[in-house]
């Protein structure tokens, strides 16, 4: 037993070098609720209120949240390196709020979902293009779409140069769509791109993609073909960012 504790161990150290990113890029923290099509009125009426409670207590934290039309709602925290994570202990907001009415928040929150848990993903500077400065959030922009593409382990270092094409071509005819690409940072099964799009709304967002297609021309196919060929799926979500979700006191 004893042997495959250190092999764990030692397997779990030889992986944190993957999830080491570049100086420029940054990673969040993601928590994922897949919310019952029933229960999403009174996850929202939870999370309000148990954000109200935090703010009352003076909780140092801070997370936004996005809504997917598919019923996931993410709480999006940016850290700095994986030992942020043992920082964000709500063991002092349990205190504060005493420990029965802490964990009733989370009983309630429990019957909202089958299905939840946290990883990290990382916003990727080299692959994004955001012309006017990296920023995850534009004001008035709360609209978002989602291009997920999956990948096989031996076609990831070909894709991210097919995107690497892409963003220059963007760069080139000085697209006015501006995007940020995530990459697996720790606690996915499996690789993918993640391609995220902001907009006021969905007929803005239909608007920008119609007048970039006719920007980027008939030579932008080839460039996207050459992505989505390596693609071992691909998934299309809209959502949006919800401010009234989220929480920021720091």
């Amino acid at each position: 037993m004893k042997t495959l504790k250190t092999f764990v161990l030692a397997l779990f150290l030889s992986l944190i070098p993957i999830v080491t990113f570049a100086q420029d890029d940054q990673a969040f923290l993601i928590h994922q609720d897949q919310v019952k099509p029933g229960m999403v009125e009174t996850y929202e009426a939870i999370s309000k209120e148990f954000n109200e409670e935090c703010k009352k207590l003076d909780f140092k934290a801070a997370w936004s949240v996005a809504q997917m039309v598919n019923g996931k709602y993410l709480s999006i925290t940016p850290i700095k390196n994986l030992g942020d994570i043992d920082n964000m202990s709500m063991a002092e907001l349990s205190e504060k709020m005493g420990k029965e009415k802490f964990k009733s928040y989370f009983d309630r929150y429990n019957k909202c979902y089958d299905k939840h848990g946290s990883y990290v993903t990382i916003l990727s500077n080299d692959l994004s293009y955001m012309p006017d400065g990296m920023s995850t959030t534009q004001e008035g922009m709360n609209y978002r779409k989602w291009h997920i593409i999956s990948v096989t382990p031996e076609n990831r270092a070909k894709m991210a140069e097919n995107m690497k094409v892409v963003k220059d071509l963007f760069v080139s005819k000085k697209s006015k769509m501006h995007y940020r690409v995530y990459t697996n940072g720790f606690g996915q099964i499996g690789d993918s791109f993640i391609v995220v799009v902001s907009a006021k709304n969905e007929l803005d967002m239909a608007q920008l993609s119609e007048e970039n297609r006719k920007l980027l021309g008939p030579e932008s196919k080839a460039k996207f073909d050459a992505v989505f060929n390596l693609a071992s799926d691909y998934e299309e979500v809209t959502g949006g960012m919800r401010p009234d979700l989220s929480y920021s006191n720091k």
